[in-house]
């Protein structure tokens, strides 16, 4: 058979394309060896400027493309990935098989685009869906042309499926995590298993046709999945519908296997995406051992992009990962309230997030540390507390905002109350989808600029510069001569005396005549002025210095 293993594009407000893989596909490609099997990767290296749908209108007043702060947020709304016209032509007529990676339920919209125009270019094929977003929602996906959906795992089931499709009476009853409509035109949700020997299942195939060349610091790079499932059911986490709750390994030497096969294929770079990395110590640490021992001298960099939970580290497992080549250690803590820890079913604590964050900076990790902003029940003053706690830990602060995803206790929570936005469009991050009383958009959008302000001033520390700027009420004027990231820098260091001196966040307009237009931000006053009024101290990241809120102005900022 000939078969096409699609990634659609996707539109929003930004993307991450180093998480962009379609590593799912892959996995899938690889269990495909007899058939014709092609990857047609429709979001990779892609990127236009969009007008955004009505629904996320009310997104564009924090969101200013001139805006060349470091303070800025994002800029534009694009599509990532190719138009509807430049996919249409590229539809095979002649595939037989078509299976689209459907991972979002905020990004369905250009799934079911793609499905359309595949009904139109080769109307004979057959559409598989996959994915998240297909596995919580298969009668949707269904209702909107696709002829199959796997929910779930598809390495058994998929293989399962084609081979029914080639017999003249195919029989889908017995083909596990399956939902397809019977001949009545009713939907069939078979039952759904999981994968018990995950040794079983071949490497994922980065060789296939049409297979992305992804570089990471100007490294070949790819993504391993050494595990399976997470046996936590934090609230806003959906994972456990779609790989279970059960944690399933792979055997220590199954992995090396891998990564032997991938660097001789030349890989130097490494991304773990592993939802629940660690979770088995004795193992990890195996893991990492028989990492430095096979792979000693290829100067391999190792990556957990999706994150550790602190529960499964310790100086022991921090020092191995240092010896194999990780460097950057990201860390969601979600919130370090223990009592809103444990009722959203987050299984460390604070103290032993904080143990890890010692122990990784006397290595010399890179630090990210996550916080939600916008769970039910998050009040703005708390959150920016938690972020306030941060400030003077050497941690770059990630603050994401809370989205919608279906199939949690999360967005049950809202949906009881009717809160749930008409359109799935505004279920994203970047829509912010729950104007609460308790923390509404506004106050969200405030929250993360002042990370970012923290994190900028993280930056200043570790350089230690003087500024280079003249500051009026209208204009920053950097000096001339200096380099982009210098210019950023001194913008960075006028805002600030402004935001100091005027209570105001400002960003910045199109550089004309030399200086650039200073322009306020849409804030919360409240907010703000509390976050102005406490006491707090502020970390380099780099450079061990921390220092108060008052010393930092004074040394940095002329105050």
């Amino acid at each position: 058979m000939k078969i096409y293993l699609v990634q659609p594009p996707i539109e929003d407000f930004y993307a991450t394309p180093i998480r962009n893989i379609p590593h799912g596909l892959l996995s899938l490609a690889a269990t495909l060896k007899e058939h014709e099997v092609h990857l047609l990767d429709m979001r990779f290296g892609q990127r236009q400027t969009i007008d955004p749908p009505r629904q996320l209108c009310p997104m564009i007043k924090f969101y200013r493309p001139e805006d060349a702060s470091p303070f800025g947020l994002y800029k534009s709304y694009y599509r990532f990935g190719l138009s509807i016209s430049a996919m249409r032509p590229i539809l095979p007529a002649d595939c037989d098989v078509y299976l689209i990676s459907s991972l979002f339920t905020t990004y369905a919209v250009t799934v079911y685009e793609l499905i359309h125009l595949i009904r139109e270019s080769a109307p004979r094929a057959k559409i598989i869906v996959g994915g998240a977003h297909a596995t919580i929602l298969p009668d949707e996906v269904l209702s909107n042309g696709a002829d199959f959906v796997i929910r779930g795992e598809g390495e058994v089931a998929l293989p399962q499926l084609l081979a029914e499709l080639e017999k003249d009476c195919p029989d889908f009853k017995n083909i596990s995590n399956l939902s397809w409509r019977n001949p009545a035109g009713i939907s069939v949700h078979n039952s759904v298993h999981y994968i018990e020997n995950l040794d079983a299942l071949p490497f994922a195939d980065y060789q296939i046709p049409g297979g992305p060349a992804c570089f990471f610091r100007k490294k070949p790079h790819a993504m391993l999945i050494t595990s399976r499932g997470c046996p936590h059911r934090c609230e806003f986490c959906c994972i456990h519908q779609t790989m279970g709750s059960r944690y399933r390994v792979r055997s220590v030497e199954n992995v090396l296997a891998e990564m032997a096969e991938k660097v001789s294929q030349g890989f130097r770079s490494f991304d773990f995406e592993d939802d629940h990395l660690g979770g088995n110590r004795p193992w990890f640490t195996d893991l990492l051992n028989g990492i430095q021992e096979r792979f000693a001298g290829l100067d391999l960099s190792l990556h957990a992009m999706n994150g550790i939970t602190a529960t499964n580290l310790d100086n022991e497992i921090l020092t191995a990962m240092w010896r194999t080549g990780f460097r950057s250690l990201n860390l969601a803590l979600v919130t370090p309230s223990e009592a809103r820890q444990k009722h959203i079913r987050r299984p460390f604590g604070t103290g032993k997030y904080l143990e890890v964050v010692a122990s990784a900076q006397r290595l010399g990790f890179f630090i990210t540390t996550y916080l939600i902003i916008g769970l039910p029940g998050d009040r703005a003053e708390d959150l920016l507390a938690s972020i306030l706690f941060l400030a003077p830990l050497p941690t770059l602060i990630g603050p994401a905002l809370f989205y919608l995803v279906p199939g949690t206790a999360s967005f049950r929570h809202y949906a009881d109350r009717q809160q749930v936005p008409d359109s799935p469009l505004c279920y994203r991050s970047s829509f912010y989808p729950i104007d609460s009383e308790e923390c509404n958009r506004l106050a969200a959008m405030t929250l993360f600029r002042i990370g970012r302000i923290l994190n900028f001033m993280r930056a200043v520390i570790d350089a230690d510069p003087q500024p280079r700027i003249q500051v009026n009420s209208a204009t920053i004027f950097p000096e001339a001569g200096m380099s982009a990231p210098e210019v950023q820098r001194n913008l960075g260091l006028g805002l600030l005396q402004l935001l100091f001196r005027q209570r105001k966040i400002y960003g910045t307009g199109r550089k004309r005549a030399g200086g650039y237009p200073v322009i306020e931000e849409e804030c919360d006053s409240q907010l703000l002025g509390l976050f102005l009024e406490t006491d707090w101290q502020i970390s380099g990241l780099r450079r061990a210095k921390t220092l108060s809120k008052n010393e930092f102005r004074e040394r940095y900022l002329n105050l």
